[in-house]
C-alpha cells in the first residue's frame, strides 16, 4: 500500500485529535471505537502477511514470518507511539520550552510502571516545569523527589531524565498504595490520590506541603486531557494484543460489521 507523508499523517492525526474533543467528553462508547477504526484508517495500516512467492517469484521460506495478527497490532502500536511522542513533546516544550525531558523515554517509563501519562506531566510540570525552574535547575530532580522544605536536597542528578524512575518508582511504591491496620495493601487510584489532601503515602505524609497541591494537580489534568490527545493514544498503545484485535481488528481479520455493533 502506498505510505503517508509526514503531512498527511499530522492532517490525519489532528483531524482524529478533534473527533476525539467531541466524542471522548461524552461517555458516548460507540463514539469512542468509531474515532479509534477512523484513526485506523487513516494511519494506513498494512498487515499484509509475506507471501510465499518473493517480487520475482522465488520461494520464500514462511516457517518464521509473523501472523497477520501480530503484523497488525505490531504496526498499529508503532504508528501510535510514535504521535504520543509527538504529542507530549509538543505538550512539554510549548509548557517548558527548553527542557531537556525526553519524551520517548517518559513513555516507556509510565509504561513499565503503569502510571497514568497524564498525572505525571502534571506533576512534573507543577513542581518545576519539567526542570527549568527552581531549585530543580541545579538538581535535575523534575519531580523534586528529596527536595523538602527549607532543607538541602537530597537527590541530585546528571540529567533530568535519570529522576524519572526513581519518582515512579516512590508514587507506585510509597503513595499508590495504602497498608491497612492488618497489613494488607490497597492500591489507590489518580481519583484518590488527587482528592484535597490525597496525595499521602502509606504512612499517611503528603507529598508536598502546599495546602492547594491537590487541586492543583487535577487542573493541570484536566487542561493537559483536554489539549491533547495524550490519554487516547496511551489507552490504544496499553490495550492488550487480543483486545486491540477484538475491538479494533479490520476486517479481514475477523470484526465484522455485525460484531462491531454488538460491541455497543
Amino acid at each position: 500500500m502506498k505510505q503517508l507523508s509526514k503531512n498527511q499523517i499530522k492532517k490525519g492525526a489532528e483531524e482524529v485529535s478533534e473527533a476525539l474533543r467531541n466524542f471522548f467528553g461524552s461517555g458516548n462508547r460507540y463514539g469512542k471505537k468509531l474515532s479509534l477504526i477512523i484513526f485506523l484508517f487513516l494511519f494506513n495500516i498494512n498487515i499484509s502477511t509475506p507471501g510465499a512467492q518473493g517480487e520475482a517469484g522465488t520461494s520464500m521460506a514462511v516457517t518464521s514470518q509473523p501472523t497477520k495478527e501480530e503484523l497488525y497490532t505490531r504496526s498499529v502500536k508503532d504508528k501510535i507511539k510514535t504521535s504520543l511522542i509527538v504529542e507530549v513533546d509538543r505538550y512539554i516544550q510549548r509548557e517548558a520550552p527548553g527542557s531537556k525531558l525526553d519524551s520517548e523515554l517518559l513513555i516507556d517509563k509510565c509504561v513499565e510502571y503503569d502510571t497514568d501519562i497524564i498525572f505525571v506531566l502534571a506533576q512534573g510540570l507543577l513542581e518545576s516545569h519539567f526542570g527549568t525552574k527552581g531549585i530543580a535547575t541545579k538538581t535535575n530532580s523534575v519531580w523534586n523527589v528529596g527536595a523538602y522544605d527549607n532543607q538541602t536536597p537530597r537527590n541530585w542528578y546528571n540529567h533530568p531524565d535519570e529522576s524519572l524512575e526513581p519518582y515512579l518508582k516512590l508514587v507506585n511504591e510509597k503513595y499508590f498504595i495504602n497498608v491497612t491496620t492488618e497489613g494488607d495493601t490497597i492500591y489507590k487510584n489518580i481519583y484518590q490520590m488527587t482528592k484535597d489532601r490525597g496525595y499521602i503515602n502509606y504512612k499517611g505524609k503528603r507529598f508536598a506541603s502546599a495546602k492547594g497541591y491537590e487541586n492543583g494537580m487535577r487542573k493541570l489534568m484536566i487542561k493537559i486531557n483536554a489539549e491533547t490527545s495524550i490519554n487516547f493514544y496511551q489507552e490504544i498503545l496499553i490495550l492488550p494484543n487480543e483486545k486491540l484485535l477484538a475491538y479494533f481488528g479490520p476486517p479481514d481479520i475477523g470484526l465484522t460489521p455485525e460484531a462491531f455493533m454488538a460491541l455497543n
